[in-house]
Formats: structure tokens, C-alpha cells, sequence
């Protein structure tokens, strides 16, 4: 027997992909958990028209409780998104702190792409997130 479906199922529609200048990074508190915090990047994407107050993308990357400035758990998306940082800027391996290894991307152009940088919990999907894939 063939399905016939009355609804058009389509292709999620959205931006996957961007070049961006990294405006800036910033360390923050984050709201939704007391005592952890997060990393706020701030794109500027080229040829793209972000509707919104700033008219740029905004990433925030999650830190555990257990982080410290210089040190995070072990495949934890600020820890999978710190790799990726590392392989497009090797340089970044010598930072100290993550802020500072994620300050290095400020002021230069990447390529980025939405991936998922954590695992399904609870029944919920792992969340995708703005992740430098290469330098332009």
C-alpha cells in the first residue's frame, strides 16, 4: 500500500552556514544555571541580513559548574568547541585560559557552521551551534 501524504514535508530552511568576522568574546554569567558561566561570541556575518537589534549573530557556549577559567571537562561543548578553535588556529593550544584562546578569534574572518557540539539528554535533541570550521 502507498502512503500518500497530504502535506508538503520540506527541508528545514535557515542559514547552516556563514562567513563572519568574530566581533567580540565575552565571559558572562550564565542565567539559566546559578554559579556557571558562559562564553558570548558576537558574529558579524558577511552577505547576510540578521533582523534583530544588532543586526548580528550571537553564540553562547556553555560552561559546566566544574570549569575553571583555565580548565573544562573533558567532552563538554566549551571543551569540543575549544578543539575546533585549536585546529583552525593551532596557536590557540598556547592560551592559558579559554577566554583567551577564544579572544584570539576576535577581529578575524572564519567560516561557520551549525553543529552539534553535545549529546541528546532527556529526550532532547543536542543543540547546534555557530562553530569556526575554517579561517578565511
Amino acid at each position: 500500500m502507498e502512503v500518500v501524504y497530504i502535506v508538503d514535508r520540506t527541508e528545514k530552511a535557515g542559514l547552516e552556514e556563514c562567513d563572519a568576522v568574530v566581533v567580540d568574546v565575552t565571559l558572562e554569567s550564565n542565567q539559566l544555571q546559578q554559579g556557571a558561566t558562559q562564553y558570548h561570541i558576537t558574529l558579524d556575518p558577511e552577505n547576510v541580513d540578521i533582523k534583530g537589534k544588532t543586526g548580528m549573530l550571537h553564540e553562547w557556549i556553555r560552561s559546566p559548574k566544574t570549569s575553571t577559567e583555565g580548565s573544562v571537562p573533558q567532552g563538554s561543548v566549551v571543551d569540543r568547541y575549544l578543539q575546533q578553535v585549536e585546529i583552525v588556529m593551532p596557536e590557540a593550544k598556547k592560551a592559558k585560559t579559554v577566554l583567551e584562546a577564544l579572544l584570539l578569534m576576535k577581529g578575524k574572518k572564519f567560516k561557520f557552521k551549525r553543529l552539534k557540539l553535545g549529546k541528546a539528554f532527556e529526550g532532547h535533541e543536542a543543540r547546534e551551534y555557530w562553530t569556526v570550521v575554517s579561517r578565511l
